[in-house]
């Protein structure tokens, strides 16, 4: 690709950036706008499934716009020693071992990847790391300047 080809592309994906982050923060104030107008007909909100509730509301051409409401989120893990833990089994008494599973789990050591190298032999040090490992998409960021350029021609 030539330097002048690159420079294009750059252009082209900060336009198209700055295009997308503007109609986000559209999109984010029009559903908020939406959320707003489903609290004010609470007679209009159904239930769903997971006990949460729902509106829905049409627009001129059939389209349509659900606001969904979702009922509360339940903790993913109690702290074995804690507070909660004992609440949960005052109330749930004989039943408490149906109710809840206790878990190990093993957390990787701060700065994994140096202690591996240090600790281990290669090739291990390098299996053992790629085992704890997941695949990481590639990412692109932007830094723009302070006054927008003029919008690219098409090509």
């Amino acid at each position: 690709m030539t330097k002048l080809k690159l420079q294009k592309l750059v252009d082209r994906a900060v336009a198209l950036h700055r295009e997308v982050s503007t109609k986000t923060e559209e999109l984010k104030a029009l559903k908020a706008e939406l959320v707003q107008e489903a609290k004010l007909h609470p007679d209009a909100l159904a239930d769903t499934a997971n006990g949460g509730k729902r509106w829905i509301a049409e627009g001129t051409d059939g389209c349509i716009a659900r606001v969904n409401f979702p009922a509360a989120s339940l903790v993913s893990e109690i702290d074995a020693n804690g507070d909660l833990a004992r609440q949960c089994q005052n109330l749930a008494g004989d039943q408490f071992r149906h109710l809840f599973a206790p878990v190990k789990f093993y957390q990787l050591a701060e700065d994994f990847r140096r202690k591996v190298a240090a600790l281990l032999p290669s090739p291990k040090a390098e299996e053992l790391t790629q085992l704890c490992e997941s695949e990481a998409a590639p990412r692109v960021s932007f830094e723009t300047t302070k006054q927008e350029a003029a919008t690219p021609s098409a090509r």
